[in-house]
């Protein structure tokens, strides 16, 4: 309440004329869109009795002041050409400002639900409200507040539709629940001006978040990762509804949802790695997690492709729990089942182990689109290792462990190049003299433009007519490069770059600079047959146009006598009198 005293207070000082000159809207107003419309007709009220109300100002540097309220007032003023308007000047901070500029613009009529939403945020950004004090202060009910509060969270076209009336503000309310990435998605294929078919504009609120929940949210129970967090999580659709089927919800938060995932999946399969040290990571060749094949990748861990399918290890038999059984005799008998079956699940895993030890198999850690699990691949030619050649035998501990360290040590050298890219940007190089070190590189890059008939020019004899420079050859190349040779590779990518040219575009016009200077005779041939055609065109063109400005001039000068002829009968004779007679002879 401490605004709106302010607000009553200042108003009980003495009002002055300011000039509109030294007035200048603020950024504190949470009102961006004016109807021109409804300005137009305040403006046209105050031509006729003034501003009746005054606007509140404070002062700024350069003896100028800012709008605290009435930003409306203001605009019509200046519409109506006044020079002057009645103003309360305030000494306030920036903060007071802020507040009472958004508390004033709240209390309108025709605030839209977005500019609404964009204050209370404002005002709980401030520190000193919250949904309750809010809700006190403006005389709404808490849900409605923050309601309001999560219209921010709106992608900007559908918070415009809103804006428009396009779409209901209960179907507003269900859309915001979600992310960013399912709001672009339903905006793009259901809400989108042009939509035809399956458009969800004009459909209930209920419809819109039955569609959503089932097309775009996730079932957590898909999931292995610890959900306790996801129980009490506003992105659970079982937390957006008041009654739900149970169960662990479906996620609306697919970045929230991947991240959980991907990181829960790293973590196992390190601890995977602690267990079975001699065991390689993989994954097969589609449907697995990119984003934790990088991150293990980017740890130092090597995880190889298999090509083929490999079996996955037997699964752990569940024991029975007594409570899921009606009578102690089905308890007894599925325990007694489970016990057979765990006895089967230890005899096929150590077989397992037995062949992998003799070389019959291979163990894998297989990265899986939500699962990190054992598997194995049979040693066959087609299989082994993963390849397609023969078979290969088998890697030792030691082997392993070596491979891995040459792979971190690749991946050091990556990440030191990645990261060299990125802080290169930021280095000052322009009083640095440009080296012949440096221009070996460019020529490096300019390689790439060079054309096939000229590789014999920079020593590459008998090459095919498809082969394409390897890097390599380009180091060989720029290592000896002679003038000659430089002045061929920079025309070269010169030639190249010609095929932007266009028209009369800037490209075009060095085009046709350099053919001057190296094929002035094919050019002039090229001018000279494009120009006798346009001649010809031109002449054809000129012809026409005095065939056609002479049927105009034929026209318009008939049009000129019709209405002097269609005058002429329309006049009566009238008979001399003696006075006209007289007139005439005199």
């Amino acid at each position: 309440m401490e605004t709106m005293n302010n607000i009553q207070s200042v108003a009980e000082r003495n009002i002055t004329m300011v000039a509109l000159a030294s007035i200048q809207p603020s950024g504190y107003n949470p009102r961006k869109n004016f109807d021109e419309t409804s300005l137009a007709e305040l403006a046209e009220s105050i031509r006729q009795q003034g501003v009746l109300q005054p606007i509140g100002v404070r002062p700024i540097a350069d003896d100028r002041m800012e709008i605290v309220f009435g930003e409306r007032r203001y605009r019509a003023s200046l519409m109506a050409g006044l020079e002057e308007i009645p103003a309360i000047v305030m000494e306030i901070s920036d903060e007071t400002a802020e507040e009472m500029a958004v508390t004033e613009n709240l209390q309108r009529k025709d605030v839209t639900p977005i500019e609404e939403a964009n204050a209370y945020q404002k005002l709980i950004e401030s520190g000193r409200h919250d949904v309750q004090s809010l809700a006190v202060q403006f005389g709404k009910n808490e849900s409605y507040i923050r309601t309001r509060l999560k219209f921010v969270s709106l992608i900007p076209e559908i918070a415009r539709l809103l804006e428009q009336d396009e779409i209901t503000i209960s179907v507003a309310s269900e859309i915001c629940r979600y992310g960013e990435d399912i709001q672009r998605e339903v905006y793009d294929k259901h809400l989108k001006e042009g939509t035809i078919y399956n458009s969800w504009r004009g459909l209930k609120a209920s419809d819109v978040a039955k569609n959503i929940e089932q097309h775009y949210t996730t079932d957590l129970g898909r999931y292995s990762f610890d959900k306790t967090l996801c129980l009490s999580c506003p992105h659970n659709t079982n937390n957006m509804m008041l009654f739900c089927e149970g169960g662990c919800g479906n996620c609306a938060n697919r970045t929230c949802l991947a991240e959980m995932n991907a990181s829960h999946l790293t973590e196992k399969a390190v601890q995977f790695m602690e267990q079975y040290p001699t065991v390689s990571l993989c994954h097969q060749e589609y449907n697995y997690n990119e984003t934790v094949v990088e991150r293990l990748t980017a740890m130092g861990y090597e995880v190889v492709e298999l090509k083929n399918y490999a079996t996955a290890y037997p699964k752990t038999p569940v024991a029975p729990e007594k409570e899921e059984y009606d009578t102690t005799e089905e308890y007894e008998e599925a325990h007694v089942k489970y016990e057979q079956d765990f006895s089967d699940y230890v005899e096929r895993c150590k077989t397992i182990h037995e062949q992998a030890e003799t070389g019959k198999i291979t163990l894998y850690i297989r990265i899986e689109q939500k699962e990190i699990v054992l598997c194995y691949l049979t040693n066959t030619a087609s299989n082994a290792n993963g390849t397609d050649g023969a078979t290969e035998k088998p890697l030792s501990p030691v082997e392993k462990l070596e491979k891995q360290d040459k792979r971190n040590k690749e991946i050091a050298l990556e990440k030191t190049v990645e990261d060299t890219k990125k802080q290169i940007l930021e280095v000052d190089m322009l009083e640095r003299k440009f080296g012949q070190d440096e221009d070996k590189m460019i020529y490096f890059f300019l390689l790439a433009s060079l054309r096939k008939e000229h590789y014999a020019e920079v020593g590459l004899e008998g090459k095919e007519p498809y082969h394409y420079l390897t890097d390599e050859e380009k180091m060989n190349i720029i290592a000896n490069l002679t003038a000659k040779q430089k002045a061929v590779i920079r025309r070269d990518f010169l030639i190249a770059n010609f095929k932007g040219a266009y028209g009369n575009n800037a490209i075009a016009t060095l085009l046709l600079d350099f053919a001057e200077k190296h094929m002035p005779e094919e050019l002039a041939t090229i001018k000279n047959g494009h120009n006798e055609v346009y001649e010809k065109r031109h002449q054809r063109i000129e012809e026409k146009k005095a065939v056609l400005l002479v049927q105009e001039q034929a026209k318009q000068e008939a049009e000129d006598v019709q209405p002097e002829t269609e005058a002429q009968p329309k006049e009566q004779p009238q008979p001399e009198t003696e006075f006209q007679t007289e007139e005439i002879a005199a």
